[in-house]
Parts: structure tokens; C-alpha cells; sequence
């Protein structure tokens, strides 16, 4: 088990080495360095010029040199949270990491993998950050040890009376632009993408990579439908909890099945969510993750007094969004694997190479057509006929179209029953109806309505 812990600091060592860009810091403080060295030696320059110059570059250079003293404790973090671990476990990690041939070892293991990344493309996501997410989401093991040393290190502020939300439904019914909404009501703290990858240790990694803190401008996620993302922008990654702690009990190889978590699990996500609210105590927490539908009754177990919101929207519209979507990544999966495992990582098998789709009734299609309309329509009737007959008190439908049309309707209501700021003209939600040329088969037409109509009936705007 030490070596392992040694191997994976090693490699953690490169990938956040490079994540951080220590070489260019360095050129930058030689940069410096040289800048100084020119202004001493130049003849040209006055004595006068000089004394208002170089107590400039010295202020650079002292703190050029403290961020490079910080970036390089970020980079030998891995050894030292695999240190805290090893004494909380009783290993003997760090008389390996400081002995001479833990030293030699550690040294040839990053070297050889620093040489096998220099081999690597870059693709949108630089050659460190691949990395450093296959090496944090791909590993189970890594992801259990960091939320052991998550919880050794800080407090969770567990608060399972709180009227915590979770938005969850079928993908395309309105659920990001829902819970963005109810995040920019500043009520609600939620796991954003700057907590990536480190999702089960969110307070660790706040305060390691506060010496390397990046910002990105607004951007169009991968999903083409308008919506804008930077790294302070809540996402569905609350996932990797489940994936990790439960993943076999609900992920086959071909599908997702519902699943009922034990109570040492939900004890878990209880102490889960109490870290994530860690720096925002009068926070409620908001989550949003469709998957979340496989697990109503153990959601509700765990925070009975939480708002379950379950969208859904018309089902042609949805299903056609579906299909648009499932074509969209079929491609870009096939031009950047990456992006796949990423989406595997976070167990979003909505759509793309990996789609498995929700299995409610134990049975699988050995023959299905993901490239006809059909397909999805069957998917979403399957999903909400289930919903309809397994929604626990806490949970609720609400109709997007509903939402749309009423939206200060349907905020007094969320505001019955969750702390939420009064209802402003700023709050808006916008349809959006495709033309849909494509011919289904006029049985799953019928029976798709008849369910969207009795989820009207049970919609929140109408309870």
C-alpha cells in the first residue's frame, strides 16, 4: 500500500507540476532576474533612474519568488496528504517517502511519467489537467482516501433538517437552467467546476489550489445549447459521491438501474454535504443531478426535509432534444476521447459513446436505434412512468412549459416551502420549440401524452 501511495504522489508531483505551470514562473523570475542585471550593468541609465527602478524589480522578484515557493507546496501535496493519511491508517508512508530508496524510486517514477507526457498532444484540456482528473476520477481508492482526509481536516457542517434542494429528472427538461436560477438567488452553495476534480475533497483542494487560483471567461459549454459556464458555475458533479462510494450498485455495464443506499452511505453523503457547505453555513445546499431519480427514496431518507424538484417538459420536445444532444456527442467523443472518459468519470451517461440508459424494469433492449426519435420517446415515457409511481412526499413534478408561462407562480410556491428572495421581472425562462419532422409510431405518441398529461395534474403549480 505505500508504494502505491508513493507512486500516486509521484505522479500527482508531475501532473499538478505542470497544471501549474511551474516552468513558466521560473522563466518569468529569470525574466526578471535578467531585466535587473541589464539596468545595473547599462552605462545609459542614470544612478538617479536606477534607485527609483530596482526597488521595483526587487518587490517583483520577492514576490515572483513567493509564488513560485507556493505553486511548488501545491506540487508536493500529494505527499503531503498521503503523509496525513498514512498516520491516521498506521502506515508507514513517510519512513518510505524519506528514505533513500523511497527518494530514488519517487524521483524515477516522475521522471519516466514527466517522459511519457511530454509525449502526450494537448488537447483543449492542457496535458497536466488530463492527468490530473484521470489520476483523482479514475482512481476509487484515491477518491475514499481523500474524503477520509477530507473529513480528518475539516468539520462538516451536517445539517439534515435544512430544506435542502435537488433538482432531478430526465436530461433536457429545463434542470441546469432551473438550478442556476435558484443558485443566483444566493441562498444555496453548490459544487461548482472549480471544485474539479478534487469533488470529495472540495475544502482540501480550495486551499491548495488558492496558489494557483485561474479564471476563465464565460463560455458556451460542450452541450451547444446557449447556456454559459466559467469555473464558479454550479454543475452536476455530485455524481462522483455515488460513482465512488455505490458505483456497482446502480451502473452496469449497459445501463443505470434504481438503487437504495445503506446508512453508512447515506451517513456519508450527509457528511458529504455538510463539507461542501463548510464556508457557508446558513447556506442551503443545491444540487442538481438527473441521476439522482435512481435514488428518490434514499435522497428523501437522508434530508426529510428537503424539496425534491423533478422537471419534466413536453415529450416529443424533450425526446428530440435528447436525440440532437446524443448526435452532438457522438462526434465530439469521437474526435476527443477525453471528453468521453470525463463524462464516464462523472457517470453522465445521458448521452455520447457511453450512453446507458435508465433501466427501470429489469429488462434491456439488445436491439435499440439511438439514432431514431423513437428511441428517446420510449426512454422518456419508461423514466416518468416510473416517476410517477415512485415520488416521495418531498419530491415534486413541475412542468418547464409551466415554468416558462407562470414563472412568479411557481417561485411563490418554491418559496412556500425553501428560503428563497422575492420573485423579480430578472427571473425568466425561455421555451424552446423545435420543429420536429421525424415520424414516431402513433402508440408511443398517445402514451407519451397521456403521461405528460397526468404529470400536469401533479404538477407543483397545481398542488
Amino acid at each position: 500500500m505505500d508504494w502505491l501511495l508513493l507512486s500516486l504522489s509521484s505522479i500527482g508531483f508531475v501532473c499538478i507540476f505542470i497544471w501549474v505551470k511551474i516552468p513558466s514562473h521560473i522563466k518569468g523570475l529569470k525574466n526578471i532576474v535578467a531585466k535587473t542585471g541589464n539596468v545595473i550593468r547599462s552605462p545609459g541609465i542614470s544612478d538617479h533612474w536606477k534607485e527609483k527602478v530596482l526597488p521595483r524589480y526587487a518587490l517583483q522578484l520577492f514576490l515572483k519568488s513567493i509564488l513560485i515557493f507556493g505553486v511548488l507546496i501545491l506540487s508536493f501535496s500529494p505527499f503531503i496528504v498521503f503523509s496525513v493519511y498514512s498516520l491516521v491508517t498506521g502506515g508507514q508512508f513517510i519512513e518510505l517517502a524519506s528514505s533513500f530508496q523511497g527518494v530514488a524510486a519517487g524521483t524515477i517514477i516522475a521522471a519516466l511519467f514527466g517522459f511519457i507526457v511530454s509525449r502526450i498532444p494537448k488537447g483543449d484540456y492542457g496535458t497536466g489537467s488530463k492527468l490530473l482528473h484521470q489520476m483523482v476520477l479514475g482512481n476509487n481508492f484515491l477518491g475514499e482516501a481523500l474524503f477520509d482526509i477530507e473529513r480528518l481536516l475539516f468539520s462538516p457542517n451536517i445539517t439534515s433538517e435544512k430544506p435542502h434542494v435537488f433538482v432531478a429528472g430526465l436530461a433536457r427538461a429545463g434542470t441546469t437552467v432551473l438550478m442556476r436560477t435558484l443558485h443566483e438567488n444566493g441562498k444555496f452553495t453548490s459544487l461548482t467546476y472549480r471544485d474539479m476534480p478534487f469533488i470529495l475533497a472540495p475544502n482540501l483542494w480550495r486551499r491548495i489550489s488558492g496558489f494557483s487560483r485561474q479564471d476563465i471567461g464565460k463560455r458556451e459549454r460542450a452541450h451547444g445549447d446557449g447556456l454559459t459556464i466559467d469555473y464558479d458555475s454550479p454543475e452536476a458533479l455530485e455524481e462522483v459521491f455515488w460513482r465512488t462510494f455505490c458505483g456497482s450498485d446502480y451502473i452496469t455495464e449497459n445501463s443505470l438501474i434504481p438503487m437504495t443506499a445503506d446508512n453508512e452511505t447515506l451517513d456519508k453523503f450527509k457528511t458529504f454535504v455538510g463539507l461542501v457547505l463548510n464556508d457557508t453555513p446558513d447556506n442551503c445546499y443545491l444540487s442538481k443531478n438527473n441521476n439522482n431519480i435512481l435514488r428518490l427514496d434514499s435522497i428523501a431518507r437522508a434530508f426529510p426535509n428537503a424539496l425534491i424538484i423533478v422537471p419534466f417538459r413536453d415529450p416529443l420536445q424533450q425526446a428530440f432534444s435528447l436525440l440532437n444532444q446524443h448526435k452532438k456527442f457522438l462526434k465530439t467523443h469521437s474526435e476527443d476521447p477525453f471528453a468521453k472518459k470525463y463524462m464516464t468519470w462523472l457517470a453522465h451517461h445521458e448521452f455520447g459513446a457511453d450512453h446507458r440508459p435508465f433501466m427501470f424494469d429489469g429488462t434491456n433492449e439488445d436491439e435499440k436505434n439511438t439514432q431514431h426519435l423513437s428511441y428517446w420517446l420510449m426512454i422518456w415515457i419508461k423514466t416518468y412512468s416510473y416517476l410517477i409511481n415512485n415520488l416521495p412526499p418531498q419530491a415534486v413534478f413541475l412542468s418547464y412549459e409551466t415554468l416558462c408561462d407562470k414563472s412568479e407562480v411557481i417561485w411563490e410556491k418554491f418559496g412556500e416551502q425553501i428560503n428563497l428572495a422575492p420573485y423579480t421581472d430578472k427571473i425568466s425562462f425561455t421555451k424552446a420549440l423545435h420543429p420536429i419532422n421525424e415520424s414516431v409510431p402513433g402508440d408511443l405518441l398517445k402514451q407519451s401524452n397521456d403521461i405528460y398529461k397526468r404529470l400536469i395534474v401533479k404538477s407543483i403549480d397545481v398542488i
